[in-house]
């Protein structure tokens, strides 16, 4: 028996523009064999037993052949499992896709193809460069720079006399050549042209000319792979379409320490504001089993007044604990829930549950003050969560009420090796816990450098943690809230919060 492959497009670039469909399956994934240009914020979706199997290719240096990545594929589906192929922009784009898919037809493995956005279209979207216009191009077509050694099989008299644009997609090696045949062969010299480095991430750079000059222009610039090449008036338009470079952190190298498991509202609002964020290290969720503490919990649970979930892994595995003891959502019924964060709320609402109570971010302060006039003398709280927090909370809470943590996960910190502190122009600790996670996975020659760093704290909580481990702090947001810390990050690049 065999398990089942499915090829992935991954986009141009940027994590955003995977589609729904691949983030499924991205979730459900025994095994991802991965290539260089997918952004690593992509394999964060992974479950927590899922392997990785890296086969990236490099200019020049192909490490893993092409048929030994085929047979990667092919052993693990044999052992039962979902194997994801991931790959830059589409499988069936100059991606070898067709050729894996072959090769799996072959060998009996079922297969399926998810397309991805091809960074011929939307990776040139994102330099403001449309590939069809009715005053420019009525066509495009895409083109290979990538050719074997000693052979030159395109049809350049045919390429030049294309009145559409053309796209040439790994051939930045081979631009000298592409602008000098499409000009012998008959195409005008002044035809515009532009190459388009790292496109639709924030490192993204975009230099424009025309066929005579465009190599100098990437020469002086120092452009390289991976990079398109796109030749046609629609160039002309970049000047009134250049949407994402004009985006207020543009090419704002941002590291976001974490403090906790789950998507970070925080990222998402930096990477739409067209800055990149690195969320370090990596949390992986461990489950948790006690059967004697969660035999006493259930014994007990009509006295609990109130359930406090710390998040929404919380909530997922309080609901199949639950399950798991012939329970379900009646149980909860006369029982106030509360939930800290929209995620953990919006996890309840997923099981048919509504908040009765919704606190904005795990501050111990925050919290206090959001409850303090439901938890009256003798009122029984159940602080549903991670092992660290939910101990955490039960001993610094106090006061009239009486708190049982329930531990339902730990969390699990993973660093990958190597990690380039040098890249980031700023860092945002978002809470205590984002400084204690960081500080423990650096070395102490990365926490030396860290110090040369602007560091940017939410509140006053956060910042008296990182001054005790000996750091500055360089700004702090007004308010503890996410919006602040974006505030700081348009202030310190000369913008201004959008309304």
């Amino acid at each position: 028996m065999s398990g089942k492959v499915v090829l992935i497009g991954a986009g141009p670039g940027e994590a955003g523009l995977l589609t729904v469909k691949a983030l499924e399956f991205l979730r459900q994934a025994d095994v991802i064999v991965y290539d260089r240009l997918v952004d690593p914020v992509l394999l964060q979706e992974r479950k927590q037993d899922c392997e990785l199997i890296y086969v990236g290719k490099e200019p020049s240096h192909h490490p893993i052949p092409q048929a030994e990545i085929e047979q990667i594929l092919v052993n693990q589906a044999k052992l039962n499992k979902l194997v994801i192929r991931l790959k830059s922009g589409d499988p069936y784009v100059f991606g070898r896709g067709g050729e894996e898919g072959e090769a799996l037809y072959a060998a009996g493995i079922p297969f399926e193809v998810v397309p991805g956005v091809t960074s011929a279209i939307g990776g040139l979207a994102y330099a403001g460069i449309p590939v069809t216009h009715r005053d420019f191009a009525s066509s495009f077509h895409v083109i290979t720079g990538h050719l074997k050694e000693g052979s030159d099989p395109l049809d350049w008299t045919s390429l030049a006399r294309l009145e559409g644009t053309l796209i040439f997609l790994m051939g930045m090696t081979q631009l000298p050549s592409i602008c000098t045949n499409l000009i012998q062969h008959g195409r005008r010299p002044d035809t515009a042209a532009a190459v388009v480095e790292w496109a639709s991430r924030s490192r993204q750079r975009t230099v424009t000319g025309d066929l005579t000059t465009i190599c100098g222009k990437v020469a002086e610039e120092k452009i390289g792979a991976p990079g398109l090449i796109v030749v046609g008036d629609v160039v002309k338009l970049r000047d009134k379409l250049n949407f994402f470079e004009r985006a207020p952190l543009f090419r704002k190298h941002i590291l976001l320490p974490r403090a906790r498991a789950g998507r970070s509202e925080l990222a998402a609002k930096i990477t739409a504001l067209g800055g990149e964020v690195t969320l370090y290290p990596g949390i992986r969720i461990e489950k948790l089993h006690d059967p004697a503490q969660m035999n006493a919990i259930m014994a007990s649970f009509t006295e609990y007044e109130e359930i406090l979930f710390t998040s929404a892994e919380a909530v997922s595995l309080f609901i199949e604990a639950l399950l798991d003891y012939g329970k379900d959502n009646r149980t909860l019924s006369g029982i106030r829930l509360t939930a800290i964060g929209k995620q953990t709320k919006e996890k309840l609402r997923e099981y048919g549950l509504a908040a009765d109570s919704l606190i904005a971010r795990r501050s111990m302060e925050i919290i206090r003050q959001a409850c303090a006039g439901n938890w009256q003398q003798g009122t029984k709280v159940l602080l549903a969560g991670s092992a660290k927090y939910t101990a955490q909370l039960a001993e610094e809470l106090g006061g009239d009420a009486e708190f049982a943590a329930l531990p339902l996960y730990r969390e699990a910190l993973e660093a990958e090796r190597p990690f380039d502190l040098n890249r980031y122009d700023i860092v945002c600790f978002s809470s205590s816990a984002s400084v204690d996670h960081l500080l423990s996975v650096l070395s102490r020659e990365e926490q030396a450098l860290l110090r040369s760093k602007k560091l940017l704290s939410i509140g006053p909580m956060t910042s008296r943690t990182i001054r005790e481990k000996g750091l500055d702090v360089y700004r702090e947001a007004e308010a503890a809230l996410p919006d602040s810390l974006i505030e700081l990050l348009l202030e310190e690049a000369g913008e201004v919060m959008p309304t």
